[in-house]
């Protein structure tokens, strides 16, 4: 599970091209700001599943200026989900084929 919580019909993140992604966090900075905006609860809910650290959250919202909040968050979920796919790139599951198991 992955940024399609916070947006279902987002693709991967990590596309082809750089205006791909571009356009993926406009997308997820679109839907922050929104969240942000009308139920902050549901977001930080969303952020605690995708695996966005407290750290992190705490040092946006201590850092940046209110009007950038939603652009950090996003970049901060973009960051995730590309450690999320290096990890699985790097760890592939062994599904066990055997049907004896």
């Amino acid at each position: 599970m992955g940024a399609e919580l916070i947006l279902p019909e987002l693709g991967e993140p990590h596309g082809d091209s750089a205006a791909h992604e571009r356009a993926w966090l406009d997308a997820v900075n679109i839907r922050v700001a929104e969240l942000l905006d009308t139920d902050p609860g549901l977001l930080f809910s969303h952020l605690y599943r995708l695996d966005i650290s407290e750290a992190s959250l705490a040092r946006i919202l201590r850092t940046e200026f209110p009007k950038d909040i939603p652009e950090a968050i996003s970049r901060e979920i973009l960051l995730r989900e590309k450690q999320k796919a290096a990890s699985r790139k790097a760890n592939p599951r062994n599904i066990i084929l055997d049907e004896e198991y």
